[in-house]
């Protein structure tokens, strides 16, 4: 929970975070929470029925996001980290002695530790944002190579970086560069448990087993504790960019944002995309009666909080002119400053709903990720609208392992479905071995479909949904085309199931 209120300080943009981030390092590493982290990560992963983490990090991070002022909540957190009242030694003190239980048990397995490099190593210690141009002076660079080679290629590297969690559970690693709203773009993956140092700034020894402009694999990597033999590489380093900001950050209330008698023109181009399976993707873009423009299209355009956009994220921003059907854009960088010349666009202008407009029919799109050959997953999502103003979002899923799999004896599957009456998934398949073919299957239905049922309101560029559960949500939505056979939602366009 602590860790997700450091990261929303962060995504919320708080000049406190450093700090905050330094307090928490201590905290954790003061009363060995890494380990115990690792021993119920250990427990979840065995019973399905341990909640997930979002369920209580989620609150923490929503609360922290919705403050007018975080920093003075962040800045409250890294002082509240290292008083008495987070003292969780003194308040768990059976909580060590229960975790090694589990470990005896074999209930959990036992947290691996990390490596340390012996002695005061010599050498050059490299920035993340130098090993792009450590990648630009290979003859090649490459995806994955072995121990071995990566020893005869550049040998033994040294690598500076913070240590950062990723994946759905946050047992993946890497490292990072970045400043409070900036960042460099490649990470290092760390094929090893770095559990202990989550968020901390360490030197590394390792192999690049994999190494190219966006990104680098360290493998056998070992903690450098004294660092004082190693100089500074000269190599150049990359510009870093902006981080990616949180929707929340440029969204004003509703009504309270970009009005209508700012909006030139509403433009949307899709086009397939068949690369790895089958899609149909879009571009929308806002563009505003000053001859700017606005690409990231995540929200109606009467929540877009342009002040605060223009300022945390001018990349996101362009100028336009032209008119329907022969539009031009230029982009700007990070800086907000032009960044190339002026694109033709392929887009053209939608209008609005009418005031509290009413549709009938269901609405859907498809897709397909993978292949016949190697599996993949194939899904559906829908909305159907009737005339007296219910809704009712429905989705689905199937995913196979595809004929090569089939071929070595191999059949598994997996599939989900909800609608307004609730949702349901299975999975299973059978395998061929010499002993015979063997198979599993499971399946489980919960919820009642209220979060996906309710009443809508179309008017303008908005959809308004109010769920049975009781939340309500605002999207983007239009006609794509004059016969409304085609609806944007949210983020994407839906055609009537005819």
């Amino acid at each position: 929970m602590t860790e997700a209120s450091i990261e929303a300080c962060e995504d919320a943009g708080a000049p406190s975070t450093p700090q905050a981030r330094a307090a928490w390092v201590a905290w954790r590493e003061r009363h060995q929470l890494a380990a115990l982290r690792s021993v119920v990560l250990s427990v979840k992963r065995r019973r399905s029925s341990i909640p997930s983490w979002d369920t209580i990090t989620d609150p923490m991070r929503d609360r922290i996001l919705a403050e007018a002022a975080p920093d003075k909540v962040c800045a409250g957190l890294g002082q509240d980290l290292q008083g008495a009242g987070m003292d969780v030694s003194a308040m768990y003190p059976q909580a060590h002695a229960a975790a090694k239980a589990l470990v005896q048990a074999e209930v959990a397995h036992k947290p691996s530790l990390p490596d340390i490099a012996p002695g005061t190593p010599r050498g050059q210690v490299l920035l993340v944002s130098q090993l792009p141009t450590l990648a630009g002076q290979q003859d090649r660079t490459w995806t994955a190579i072995s121990d071995e080679e990566a020893i005869r290629r550049l040998g033994q590297v040294y690598v500076k970086g913070r240590v950062q969690r990723w994946g759905d559970d946050g047992d993946d690693f890497q490292l990072v560069q970045e400043s409070v709203d900036r960042r460099i773009p490649h990470t290092v993956m760390l094929r090893f448990n770095a559990e202990a140092w989550v968020g901390r700034e360490i030197v590394l020894r390792g192999l690049l087993t994999s190494l190219d402009t966006y990104s680098s694999t360290l493998a056998r990597a070992a903690l450098v504790s004294d660092a004082s033999g190693l100089t500074p590489s000269t190599l150049p380093q990359t510009p870093m960019v902006r981080k990616p900001v949180v929707l929340k950050r440029v969204m004003s209330p509703p009504g309270k944002g970009l009005a209508d008698k700012d909006i030139a023109a509403i433009v949307i181009h899709g086009k397939g995309n068949y690369v790895n399976g089958s899609s149909w993707e879009e571009d929308v873009l806002f563009l505003l009666r000053d001859g700017t423009a606005y690409r990231r299209t995540d929200m109606p355009p009467d929540q877009l909080d342009v002040a605060a956009s223009r300022q945390l994220e001018p990349q996101q921003w362009g100028r336009w002119r032209g008119s329907s059907g022969a539009y031009e854009v230029q982009d700007q960088n990070d800086d907000g400053r032009p960044d190339g010349g002026w694109d033709r666009k392929q887009h053209h202008a939608v209008k609005p709903w009418p005031q509290n407009m009413r549709l009938e029919g269901s609405f859907s799109s498809s897709s397909f990720a993978g292949s016949y050959f190697a599996g993949g997953i194939s899904s559906k999502r829908s909305i159907r609208f009737t005339k007296d103003g219910r809704f009712e979002r429905s989705y689905s899923s199937l995913g196979t392992s595809g004929s090569l799999a089939g071929i070595n004896g191999a059949n598994i599957s997996a599939s989900s479905h909800g609608d307004g009456s609730g949702s349901s998934s299975t999975g299973g398949g059978t395998v061929a071995g010499p002993m015979g073919t063997s198979g599993a299957f499971s399946s489980s239905k919960t919820d009642d479909g209220a979060s996906r049922r309710g009443r809508y309101q179309l008017s303008g560029y908005v959809l308004t949904l109010h769920y049975d559960d009781g939340r309500q949500e605002r999207l983007l939505s239009f006609p794509v085309n004059a016969d409304r056979t085609s609806v944007y939602v949210g983020s994407g366009s839906l055609r009537l199931n005819k």
